[in-house]
């Protein structure tokens, strides 16, 4: 009784403290209003004493999930609303809030840790909470068997253990409108002379080539990393130099030219790019204001929501050539357990995670989020996404920077990207750059 009216506490001042952010749909829990916590039914009802509560009550579990787009929140939940009806002795309760990434590092450090939540298997933050012993060892789970191998390598950690079930993967890619590619006679474009030819022909007809979204410096962030890796191959190890002290950005022939291409694409985009959010950015792109939109995996569903007529493709942003392009890509969605919990949250979180693995299950999430998924049996019959899908097969990848590059580096590095949306001055930007990193990177 305790311990869940602390939770409930603990989750309602984090709804007080966050009612006021916007910028991307958020749920605080299933049945909840935006922003704001809604009271759990069985609350009133609750036995008063030890003898009552053994008679039979559902054990509640949180399942604290960081991703805010409409679709995998959808997939959640009608995963959550299955698995509830056919497990009447547990209650998932999906809690989503904003910027919780923060939140949930906040929530471990003091000690308040969800039982079941989502988490990045391949980033450093992921594998120092592992290093201190807040995330539950999963390995020898038989629902990990349902992962393709490839995405189960993917999240294994440095002592060989897993500790996540890998759900989805991700991607960042040029979301396009295959309707205009045809009516132009447009194909996809394999090189950036081909991009820029796409680009011209669509201007001339009339028709804004790109939508970028910039009002958010973590979106930014995302379409840097997009073009960094498209465009300067090295960009992410080169970061790491910098931040070891062994080199500078600035004067790098790399990022020069990354910055220089990022120009160009400026001169293809909506004129209010820095001030669009990434929500008002897809509403636009899914109506036809633009034929084509950078963005990640997480916003395939979000987009397909909006217009359920969209033919929608995605394509890697092109290099000069072929070989030379790169996409950023890794797993997305990954669902951990605490392994502070007790043995009964414990017992029920393996469950639901057995739940979430099953291939129908997983099916149902795939067809929400629109995100490649890492579980065996997942049909995706979609050829729009078909050149996104070869890149990911090639092995033409490169992980997030947060794989490599330790959060405070990185987003510092996100709002001086956001500065040069503003003045794209690419010599300001790659000495702003060093004068980030030689502060962010001080231990």
């Amino acid at each position: 009784m305790r311990k869940k009216l602390a939770v409930i506490l603990c989750m309602t001042m984090i709804g007080m403290c966050f009612s006021g952010c916007g910028g991307q749909n958020q749920t605080a829990s299933a049945g909840s209003q935006e922003g704001q916590e809604a009271e759990p039914k069985e609350q009133e009802e609750e036995p008063q004493d030890a003898e009552e509560q053994a008679s039979g009550e559902a054990l509640t579990i949180e399942f604290f999930q960081q991703k805010g787009e409409e679709g995998p929140q959808k997939g959640y939940q009608a995963i959550i609303d299955k698995f509830n009806a056919e497990n009447p002795d547990i209650v998932i309760e999906m809690n989503t809030v904003p910027d919780a990434p923060t939140v949930l590092t906040s929530r471990i450090s003091s000690g308040d840790i969800p039982v079941i939540f989502s988490d990045f298997p391949t980033q450093v933050a992921f594998r120092q909470k592992v290093a201190n012993g807040y995330i539950q060892d999963l390995t020898g789970q038989l629902f990990l068997d349902n992962v393709e191998a490839s995405s189960l390598e993917l999240a294994k950690q440095e002592d060989g253990g897993y500790y996540a079930l890998s759900y989805s993967r991700s991607f960042m890619g040029v979301y396009y409108n295959r309707a205009i590619f045809a009516e132009h006679g447009l194909e996809v474009p394999a090189t950036w002379d081909e991009f820029l030819s796409v680009c011209e022909t669509l201007k001339a007809a009339g028709i804004t080539p790109m939508g970028l979204h910039g009002k958010d410096p973590g979106r930014v962030g995302h379409t840097f990393q997009c073009t960094l890796n498209a465009w300067a191959p090295h960009g992410v190890e080169i970061i790491e130099k910098a931040v070891a002290g062994e080199t500078k950005i600035e004067g790098n022939e790399e990022f020069i030219q990354a910055f220089e291409k990022m120009k160009t694409l400026f001169s293809y985009a909506n004129e209010d790019a820095l001030a669009l959010s990434d929500t008002q950015c897809y509403e636009q792109f899914a109506n036809g204001q633009y034929a084509m939109c950078i963005t990640g995996s997480y916003a395939r569903g979000t987009i397909e929501s909006l217009n359920a007529d969209l033919d929608l493709g995605i394509f890697p942003l092109p290099n000069n050539t072929v070989e030379t392009t790169k996409c950023v890509a890794g797993i997305d969605a990954a669902i951990c357990v605490s392994a502070k919990a007790s043995e009964e949250e414990k017992e029920a979180a393996y469950r639901f995670l057995a739940f979430l693995a099953e291939p129908e299950n997983a099916q149902i999430f795939y067809d929400n989020d629109g995100a490649p998924s890492c579980i065996k049996g997942v049909v995706n019959n979609d050829e729009g996404i078909a050149p996104i899908i070869e890149i990911l097969n090639a092995g033409r990848t490169h992980d997030w920077m947060a794989s490599t590059i330790s959060n405070n580096v990185s987003t510092d590095l996100y709002s001086v990207v956001q500065g040069f949306w503003a003045d794209q001055d690419v010599d300001a930007l790659l000495k702003n750059m060093d004068a980030s990193i030689a502060v962010t990177s001080v231990e």
